[in-house]
């Protein structure tokens, strides 16, 4: 394959996470784990590296804003807690998702991941902010470390189930 077809096939799939995003985001409440992921999903569709994402939501469970914060290689990728604590700040949000992709793996949470949730949980929380959950996609399946178990998310009347 050519230069201009490994160009073609990357707008394709640049426009195919673009369309699935518009369609999941439309002014949605994410109360619940499933609207979480289905939100979360398309955003890493076709991403052959780790990224870190960040959901900000307001009290009532409404999107304010969602971005990559960060990535990494095939199987690593990092955060700084300042920067995810800075964006939620930013948007003034009541609560943050975490989401990141497993690109070539199962969507479970590592042992590294559920230490950076903790920290990043505990971070969150000193600025009054709760972290809801951290999600890990892969495909187009998640894994919720708070339904899961794995993460404890602190009490809140707002937060996703």
């Amino acid at each position: 394959m050519g230069e201009n077809g490994a160009t073609l096939l990357q707008l394709v799939t640049a426009a195919s996470r673009y369309y699935m995003i518009q369609r999941s985001s439309a002014g949605q409440v994410l109360n619940t784990v499933e609207r979480c992921g289905a939100y979360l999903t398309p955003r890493f569709f076709g991403l052959r590296d780790e990224a870190v994402c960040a959901l900000c939501l307001d009290a009532k469970c409404k999107p304010l804003a969602c971005r990559i914060l960060g990535w990494g290689s095939v199987n690593a990728a990092g955060v700084p807690i300042r920067k995810i604590v800075e964006f939620a700040l930013s948007v003034n949000a009541t609560s943050v998702v975490l989401a990141h992709n497993h690109p070539s793996g199962i969507a479970l949470p590592s042992q590294a991941d559920i230490a950076a949730t903790e920290r990043l949980s505990t971070a969150l929380d000193a600025v009054g902010i709760v972290l809801a959950d951290h999600i890990i996609v892969s495909d187009e399946d998640f894994v919720s470390m708070a339904a899961s178990g794995v993460y404890r998310p602190p009490q809140s009347p707002a937060l996703p189930r």
